[in-house]
């Protein structure tokens, strides 16, 4: 016979709850913004545009909230079947959020990437913030000019200022957030960082080593494909396969008698390491590809197009 008090279900957690998703033209700082949100390396971050190609998810949780923070690529006029990919992750982010958060980088002037960001964010018809990051770079005057551009298209859009990688900041902007977000049910179990597996995440933290290393345009041509994944009492064992565009890029890659390759391989293990909380043993391997990011076969075999 079953115990009553067995049968009854738990109370789902109540409080300051929603999606909100993270927005920009590339290099606004959305991705560092997450991290520090997070307080945990999460999302791939550097300093060269098209670093995040699919949308990201991160949960934030307090005492009093929950918070679903939706990370997507930069926006940005799509040339070839992987930018148009990238697109579809950030219209993917916009139809999940409860609140859509704006980064603006007043550093630069507003341009084409500026307004297709806007013009999205005006269809898309939901509650949105401001936010104008690098406060510690810009000044009065190039942040004035940065909301009257956004504020043509969002007229009514409340705006703050914000340094990402600064907690302060951040604890600002989680203020004002559960201000602006209702009272709901939790969406997640306070353990979850996020929905993506540790797999997608050491290969994100694997393509962010690539971009650290690597100072050519290359690692804009490659992507990370994690293999087989084993974990034992000492370490986790992972192999990785990096695809490339073409046969030449193999020696860059690999470096006089092996540096290159050597370097981008402890790099991604200490990241990965980090994240995992556990010894990493990565295995790399290289693969051509020619033209990938203009098929869209092979984008769906690499997890980029769905």
């Amino acid at each position: 016979m079953t115990n009553k008090a067995d049968s009854i279900l738990p109370v789902p957690e109540r409080g300051r709850c929603g999606c909100v998703a993270l927005l920009g033209r590339p290099n606004t700082g959305k991705s560092t913004l997450l991290n520090n949100v997070l307080g945990c390396h999460l999302a791939a971050v550097s300093d060269k545009p098209q670093t995040t190609r699919r949308r990201l998810l991160g949960v934030y949780n307090d005492a009093e909230a929950q918070i679903v923070f939706l990370d997507s690529p930069g926006v940005h006029q799509p040339k070839i079947p992987l930018n148009e990919a990238m697109l579809k992750s950030v219209e993917q982010a916009l139809q999940e959020a409860d609140l859509l958060l704006c980064l603006i980088d007043p550093a630069r002037a507003p341009g084409e990437e500026d307004r297709l960001c806007a013009e999205m964010l005006r269809r898309a018809n939901k509650p949105s913030l401001l936010l104008l990051n690098k406060k510690d770079l810009c000044s009065a005057k190039e942040q004035e000019i940065s909301l009257e551009f956004y504020r043509a298209f969002l007229p009514g859009a409340p705006s703050m200022l914000m340094q990402a990688n600064c907690k302060q900041s951040c604890e600002e902007l989680l203020a004002k957030l559960k201000l602006m977000l209702p009272e709901d049910i939790f969406l997640f179990d306070r353990e979850n960082l996020s929905d993506a597996s540790e797999r997608d995440i050491a290969a994100e933290l694997l393509r962010e080593a690539l971009l650290e290393v690597l100072q050519q345009e290359i690692p804009h041509s490659m992507a990370v494909v994690v293999q087989s994944w084993k974990e034992t009492e000492k370490e986790v064992l992972i192999h990785a396969d990096l695809i490339l565009e073409r046969e030449a890029h193999k020696a860059i890659v690999i470096g006089r008698q092996g540096s290159m390759i050597k370097k981008i391989r402890s790099a991604a293990a200490g990241k990965i390491s980090a994240f995992l909380q556990r010894r990493v043993k990565l295995s790399l391997f290289l693969k051509v590809l020619p033209n990938w990011r203009k098929q869209k076969r092979l984008l769906q075999e690499l997890n980029l197009w769905d």
